[in-house]
Parts: structure tokens; C-alpha cells; sequence
């Protein structure tokens, strides 16, 4: 017979797991939804994860869930695990026969497939299927806007006629649920715009314009008025569609994708070009250069998160196949006597694990009192290499910036439409190379001074190929020091020889142009100064900045500084420097920098 005590303590954590395992995934989820009200999807998801895990072990577990993860991992833009979930969403509430479910899930999955993976096929699947769903519901207010999607599916197929139809079924509705009238006039106007019949483009634009108005949508409205302009420059009606342009520009908000305003910064210069008002093409020209660049970001960042977010599910997706196994096997060797065992070492593991944990606490309380001291030094340590890392990594962004990266590949194409292949093969080899030795540098706080100075020259020997050989250079180091041996923080040069080249010799013409990079070893340290004759320090602050490729601001100046800062602090000494100057007599500028003798740990 069991002692009394231990009969009770049994019972009380039955009690417990129970009452637990029964609030836990309600718990889980209503957190997940309170993330997901401020945004904060990433939690949001990971607590939905958690909550499928109770999965066969909490009673109120339902795998509607799916529906919030596809959600939230849509939210984030990462669309393969969100056509995933909603894909074991969709069959739980098929299961159920959950209408309005499945036509929510079906036009997401539509939305999904006409927005971001341009499968037009697959996204008239999903629609026509949640306009089954919609109709059986009477949701005509869902049912307008399903219209519009499929319209803009066959938009995407060129299937003009077929997608008029749809767009004409929303626009000849008065419903007052009809909500999507002044988009599918837009639509419509869009269309024939495609087909070049302007007037009754034109039309179409004016009513959804009075209608939009009414219902002041500004994201719309931008749509209508750049569009309609579009339309009108189509025409040759260049002032009329600077009008509408303009109009667009009064409705920019931060809702507005980057695509849709290069589009449009993009038409503003063309019309102001063939008007020959060419200050205001410049202007609007250099705007569209640079959205494009934060396209260009955004859409790389796309891509990490949405590789992430593939090898994240293929994890999830393993797991659960696992998971399921695991459960299986363990009903099939269950039984009634074996889950008894289980109970009652549960317990008597519990009361150790219990004890050994008060006795780990005590010893652990001890230890981190000794910690503490050691702690508060390593966060001043990690601190600084925080900020070193923060610097370097500005030196990086510096450095393979996409103009050089584009006016390199600008200058090969050059050269091989002129059909002077081994240059262009030179310098393809040389970009490859000097790219290598930026990525493989870039991992490491100090680097082979012959492997910098190899990747400085390479640099200046692109950037002299770029311009077309304005500028002469030559590298000089002291014939006692060993490169080899010698270390360098990496990318640290660099930056001072493009604002040489873009502030200096290029900025204005003259026969004799020279760059000049020399490695001195001095007393304390070595020193490297990077010399030029060209424009100087204060011809150049009273130039205007206008010409293409030069920044108004010195290129990596702040980050050069903060590197040789932290530099100091590491090394404990104040050898580090960094100076700039006037030339002689005010020609040119001479920047040095200063840096204490490290050699490679053998």
C-alpha cells in the first residue's frame, strides 16, 4: 500500500498537468493574438508554434491555428510558409465545412499567387473558388472585390476581353455594398490604356477620379492620376500629363510602394525632358536612381528573409513528421499498467529534480556572485567590439556600394561592345578578384597588409579604367616593411581614396592629375597617406555637387574615425590617428592615417 504523502503528492500533480495542459493552448493562442493586434508577428508566431506542439495533449487544441500562422508568416512577407499553413488550414476547414473559412483562406492564397508569385493560373483557381465560397455566404462585399482579382488575373495573362468582363460586372453594380466600384473603373481604364484606345481610357479615369474623391483614397488617387497621366504622355499631351502627375505627387504616403513612385519619378522626367525643362528631368531623374537603390535593398532583404524563412519550414515540416512518428510508436506500446509506471516515477522524478534544484540554486547563487565582476568587464569588452563590428560594417556597406558595383559592369559592357575583349576580360578578372578579396577580408577584424594593398590597388586600378585614365597613381611602401607579416584592419583605406578620386581629380579636368598611396613605417606604428593634386579641400565645399557619382558628403569619413577611436581603446595607446589637409599652396588633399605595428600571430 502506498505511503498516504506520496498518494496525495500523485494526485495533486495529476491535478495540476491536467488543469495546465487544459489552459495552455487557449493561453498560447490569445497571447499570439494580442502580438499580432501590435504587430509583433514574429512572437505571434513563435507562440502559435508552441501551441501546435500540444497537439493530442490538450483537449482544446483545434488546428485552425494554421489559419494565424498563415497570417502572421504573411504579414512578414514570407510566402512559402504562409501558402503552406494556409494550404493545412484549408483542409481542416474543409473537414468542418467552414464556409466563411475557406473564403478567406482561398483569397489570401489568390492574393498571395496574384501579388508576389505571379502564378496568374493558380491565382484564378483560388478565386474562382472563394467566389463559390462568397456566394453560398451572400457576401457581396467579398464577392465585388474577388471580381476585381480575377480581372486583374487575366490583366496578368494579357486576356484583355476576358478581364473587361469582370471589371464591368463590379463597375455596372450600384450596390451599396459595393465597395470596389471606383477600383474597377481604374481598372478598366487601365486596360484600355493597355489597348491604346486613350479616350475611352481617358473616361474611365475621370469616374473613378470623382469617385475616389468622394471617398478620399489617397492610395488610389495617387494610381488614378499617375496613370491617367501616363495615358495623356501617351498621347503626346506632355503639359496635361505633367498636370496628373503632379496631382499623383500630392497623394505620395508612406503606403505607396517604391515601385510605383520610380514609375512615376520616372514619367515625370521623360515628359519634363521632352519639354527641354531639363533642371526638372535632372531632378526627377536622380529621385528615380534613388528609389531604384532602395528597391534594390528591400528586394535583397526579401530574399534573405524569404530563404530563411524556406530552411525555417523545411525544419518545422521535418519536426512534425517526427513528431507524429514519435506518437505512433508510443500509443502503440502504451498501456493502461505502463502509464501508471509513468505517473509514479513522473512523481518521484519530480521530488528530485525539486531537491537537486534547490541545492543548484544555492551553488549557483554562490557562483554568480563571483560572475558578476567578470561580467561587468566582458560587456565593456563586447561593447567595444560591438562597435567596432557596427563600424567595419559601414566600411563594407562603403565600400561595395552599387554604384561603383554598376558603373564597373557599365565600363566591361563598354568595352565589349566595342569589341576590345581583352580589356574587358582584364577587367572582369580584376573585379572578380577585387570582389573575393572584399568578401573574404570583410570576415575579419585584421588582415595581411599584402592582401589590403592588393585590394587597394585593384580598386584604384578599376576606378582609373572607369574614368578613362584621367588620373595617374602609383603605391609606394618602405622596402623594410613585410606585408606579409604586417596586419590591418580591413576596408580602412579605401573610402579615402574614392573621396580623392570623386572629390578631387575628376572633379576637375586637368592634364596632370595624380593619386598617390604611401606606407611609411615611423617610430610608433606605420602610416598611410593617401595624396592627391586635384581640386582640394576648399575649392571642392564651394563646388556644386552635381556631377554623377559624387556624393555630397565624404565617403566613410565618420566610420574612419570611429574604427581608429575603438582602435585606441583595444590597443590601450592613442598612437591610432587621422588627419586631413590642404596640399601645398591649397592644391590637392593629403589624408593620413595612422595605426600601431601589429604583426600576423604565427
Amino acid at each position: 500500500m502506498k505511503p498516504p504523502r506520496l498518494l496525495l503528492a500523485t494526485a495533486l500533480l495529476l491535478l495540476y498537468f491536467t488543469c495546465f495542459a487544459q489552459s495552455s493552448f487557449k493561453a498560447l493562442t490569445k497571447a499570439a493574438a494580442d502580438s499580432a493586434q501590435v504587430q509583433k508577428y514574429d512572437a505571434a508566431i513563435k507562440l502559435l508554434l508552441k501551441a501546435k506542439t500540444l497537439k493530442g495533449i490538450d483537449t482544446a487544441y483545434a488546428d485552425w491555428v494554421n489559419t494565424y500562422l498563415g497570417s502572421n508568416y504573411e504579414a512578414l512577407n514570407k510566402i512559402d510558409s504562409a501558402i503552406y499553413y494556409y494550404g493545412e488550414a484549408v483542409k481542416y476547414s474543409e473537414s468542418k465545412k467552414d464556409n466563411a473559412t475557406l473564403a478567406f483562406l482561398y483569397n489570401h492564397l489568390g492574393s498571395i499567387e496574384l501579388v508576389f508569385t505571379q502564378r496568374y493560373l493558380k491565382a484564378i483557381d483560388y478565386l474562382n473558388r472563394q467566389l463559390v465560397y462568397t456566394r453560398l455566404m451572400k457576401d457581396s462585399t467579398s464577392l465585388f472585390d474577388c471580381l476585381n482579382n480575377l480581372g486583374i488575373a487575366y490583366k496578368g495573362l494579357n486576356k484583355y476581353d476576358v478581364s473587361l468582363s469582370y471589371f464591368n460586372k463590379v463597375s455596372a453594380n450600384n450596390s451599396k455594398h459595393n465597395s470596389s466600384k471606383n477600383i474597377a473603373l481604374l481598372l478598366t481604364g487601365d486596360i484600355y490604356s493597355l489597348m491604346k484606345k486613350y479616350p475611352t481610357a481617358l473616361n474611365y479615369y475621370d469616374k473613378a477620379i470623382s469617385g475616389l474623391t468622394i471617398s478620399n483614397d489617397s492610395t488610389d488617387l495617387f494610381t488614378a492620376y499617375a496613370n491617367k497621366g501616363d495615358c495623356l504622355m501617351q498621347q503626346d499631351k506632355l503639359y496635361e500629363s505633367i498636370v496628373c502627375f503632379k496631382k499623383a505627387q500630392q497623394f505620395i504616403t508612406p503606403y505607396i510602394a517604391n515601385a510605383n513612385k520610380v514609375a512615376l519619378y520616372h514619367n515625370f522626367a521623360y515628359a519634363y525632358g521632352r519639354q527641354r525643362a531639363f533642371d526638372k528631368a535632372f531632378y526627377f531623374q536622380n529621385l528615380e536612381e534613388v528609389t531604384k537603390d532602395s528597391i534594390n535593398i528591400d528586394g535583397i532583404n526579401k530574399a534573405v528573409a524569404e530563404m530563411s524563412a524556406k530552411y525555417e519550414l523545411r525544419q518545422k515540416q521535418d519536426s512534425l513528421v517526427i513528431n507524429k512518428q514519435k506518437l505512433v510508436l508510443a500509443d502503440a506500446k502504451t498501456k493502461e499498467n505502463e502509464r501508471n509506471l509513468i505517473i509514479l516515477l513522473v512523481v518521484l522524478i519530480a521530488i528530485t529534480v525539486f531537491f537537486i534544484s534547490i541545492y543548484r540554486i544555492r551553488q549557483l547563487r554562490f557562483k554568480n556572485s563571483l560572475q558578476q565582476q567578470e561580467a561587468a568587464q566582458n560587456e565593456l569588452k563586447l561593447l567595444h567590439q560591438y562597435q567596432l563590428s557596427e563600424s567595419e560594417l559601414k566600411a563594407i556597406r562603403s565600400q561595395m556600394n552599387p554604384h561603383f558595383m554598376f558603373n564597373v559592369l557599365n565600363s566591361i559592357e563598354s568595352y565589349i561592345m566595342d569589341s576590345d575583349r581583352k580589356t574587358a576580360s582584364r577587367l572582369i578578372q580584376k573585379f572578380a578578384s577585387l570582389t573575393r578579396l572584399i568578401l573574404e577580408n570583410s570576415t575579419k577584424s585584421l588582415v595581411t597588409a599584402d592582401k589590403e594593398w592588393k585590394a587597394l590597388m585593384l580598386y584604384t586600378e578599376l576606378e582609373a579604367t572607369r574614368y578613362n585614365h584621367v588620373f595617374t597613381y602609383n603605391f609606394i611602401a618602405d622596402e623594410n616593411l613585410e606585408l606579409k607579416t604586417l596586419v590591418l584592419p580591413p576596408m580602412l583605406i579605401q573610402p579615402l581614396i574614392e573621396n580623392a578620386i570623386l572629390h578631387g581629380l575628376i572633379a576637375e579636368s586637368r592634364s596632370d592629375a595624380h593619386l598617390e598611396v604611401r606606407l611609411t613605417k615611423t617610430e610608433t606604428g606605420i602610416c598611410i597617406t593617401v595624396s592627391d593634386n586635384g581640386l582640394g579641400m576648399e575649392k571642392s565645399a564651394k563646388m556644386p555637387k552635381k556631377l554623377a557619382g559624387v556624393k555630397e558628403k565624404s565617403i566613410g569619413i565618420t566610420s574612419i574615425k570611429e574604427r581608429i577611436e575603438m582602435i585606441n581603446i583595444q590597443t590601450k595607446t592613442t598612437v591610432a590617428k587621422f588627419s586631413i589637409t590642404a596640399g601645398e599652396n591649397g592644391a590637392g588633399t593629403v589624408a593620413t592615417v595612422c595605426l600601431p605595428l601589429l604583426n600576423e600571430v604565427q
